[in-house]
């Protein structure tokens, strides 16, 4: 294969791995977080501008002010945590089936290589993107299965191709 082969072969993976996360904000896109409006952004204090003798009830209107924003805060995130990580899933399930149908199509187009070497690679780059944005998700066995699957057709596409 020749440099003009590969360059086009990269060219073809970076275009595909853009168009497959385009198309994906584009047509599920990521749920808007509530918890950052304006209104729960936290006011800020000047009590140091006041004469000591109010600066105590500035103090204590301060606390009392962050700690109630900190538990809505807290309540926000908690109600929205859940959206969220759902939606962090399924976008690793269309990712990783994406990959792998892309990775498994790349195997039937041998006879264009850099066609094919492109396609495989975009294939695996959209498993490893789909892994990455979610694996603070996922539990250590998930991972463990994930990996050792992603392992066994790596080395089996490996063999196929280098035999």
């Amino acid at each position: 294969m020749n440099i003009k082969e590969k360059l086009f072969a990269t060219a073809i993976a970076i275009v595909l791995v853009a168009f497959i996360t385009v198309g994906i904000e584009t047509f599920y896109k990521q749920p808007e977080n509530p918890c950052y409006k304006a209104e729960l952004i936290p006011k800020t204090f000047s009590c140091d501008f006041l004469q000591e003798s109010n600066k105590t009830e500035c103090y204590k209107q301060e606390r009392n002010f962050y700690e109630d924003q900190s538990r809505i805060n807290q309540k926000c995130y908690d109600e929205f945590k859940p959206i969220e990580d759902n939606y962090k899933r399924n976008v690793f399930i269309i990712l990783i089936t994406i990959g792998v149908l892309i990775t498994i199509f790349g195997l039937f187009l041998k006879d264009v290589p850099s066609v094919y070497l492109g396609l495989m690679f975009g294939g695996i780059i959209s498993i490893l993107q789909g892994i990455i944005r979610y694996w603070a998700n996922m539990n250590e066995y998930l991972r463990f299965v994930i990996l050792g699957i992603l392992l066994a057709i790596l080395i089996w596409i490996s063999y196929k191709k280098l035999k």
